[in-house]
């Protein structure tokens, strides 16, 4: 029974960070890349499956150029010079701080409490 709790409770993490990243993510795109066409946050998925033991795994899916746009690009201008940009900042802050709170969740938030809470969440299904 400990291990299901276990693996139950590694489960609920992940999706629970995965829909996180997906909403915040969704609200900096829409500020920050105002794009028209939408495909880039409508291409945008979170999946999760459980594993025998106490292993996870979060999926998350979105498309190519998302990476490319969080970039910092060299624009060679008319004049021969050339500008610096910076990115869209709009990957690497979500999908890394997402991770490391998915970290600290698993190695900290296993609590009694919560167990005793997937427990009688368990025994009423």
């Amino acid at each position: 029974m400990d291990r299901i709790v276990e693996q139950k409770f590694v489960e609920k993490v992940l999706q629970h960070q995965g829909n996180r990243l997906l909403k915040n993510q969704g609200r900096a795109l829409y500020v920050k890349a105002r794009f028209r066409s939408g495909r880039l946050e409508k291409a945008r998925s979170v999946s999760v499956s459980g594993g025998d033991d106490l292993s996870g795994e979060l999926v998350f899916r979105h498309m190519d150029y998302e990476r490319f746009l969080d970039m910092k690009r060299v624009i060679q201008m008319k004049n021969g010079r050339t500008r610096r940009r910076t990115g869209y900042k709009i990957h690497n802050r979500f999908v890394y701080g997402h991770f490391l709170a998915i970290a600290k969740q698993l190695s900290v938030g296993f609590t009694e409490s919560v167990r005793d809470k997937i427990r009688a969440e368990l025994k009423a299904e």
